[in-house]
């Protein structure tokens, strides 16, 4: 019952973070980092933004296994294709296309950047298979002994300068998620620690 738990723990984590990504794409003020490169893609090629990161993702899963030296986590394959679903249904089914109203535009992006983080500071409290983009942030984060905060910035600032060269829409939102989308998950990661103690779950990740 506890893995059960944990485990609709996982799965809403990742949804509540696509529903962020598609509501800072849907804000107008520019697509987050990672998926400034997806949307990039997605306007030259005749396919999804959802399906660009889940052939992105599966990519990334045999460059961290590379790194690690050891067998892909295959897994991780469970997480990567509901992170593509979700984002789909959320950008193409459920979210309207447009906020005219400036207020409106920053409400969105806003909303949409707190449920990134959280969405994924959730879903990394649970001990499942992680989405290889966080897999590889937690792997640079261990071997490099920065904070996850500077690992996820210096990285989403480089796939904003891919995205860009791609032609998708980069703005000051692009730029305001590279700076703050790791400390948001900071902030949410800290916060998530009482829930899944209560589980019983001892993690040794250290927090800075």
């Amino acid at each position: 019952m506890k893995h059960l738990i944990l485990f609709i723990i996982y799965l809403a984590g990742i949804v509540i973070s696509s529903l962020g990504l598609a509501m800072i794409i849907k804000s107008g003020l520019g697509v987050g980092p990672g998926d400034s490169v997806a949307v990039g893609i997605s306007m030259h090629l005749p396919v999804s933004v959802g399906t660009v990161l889940i052939i992105s993702f599966i990519i990334l899963l045999l460059i961290n296994a590379r790194i690690e030296r050891k067998r892909p986590v295959y897994e991780s394959i469970l997480p990567i294709v509901v992170r593509g679903w979700t984002l789909d249904i959320f950008l193409y089914n459920v979210l309207p296309e447009g906020y005219d109203l400036w207020w409106s535009q920053w409400l969105v992006f806003t909303l949409g950047l707190l449920a990134m983080g959280a969405g994924i500071a959730l879903y990394l409290r649970t001990p499942f298979p992680r989405i290889p983009l966080d897999h590889f942030m937690m792997i640079v984060n261990k071997r490099t002994n920065q904070s996850k905060s500077s690992v996820r910035i210096f990285a989403e600032s480089g796939l904003a300068l891919v995205g860009y060269l791609l032609g998708a829409p980069v703005g000051i939102g692009t730029l305001i998620v590279a700076l703050s989308t790791g400390p948001v998950i900071q902030m949410f990661f800290v916060l998530f620690r009482p829930l899944i103690k209560l589980w019983g779950i001892h993690e040794r990740e250290k927090m800075l």
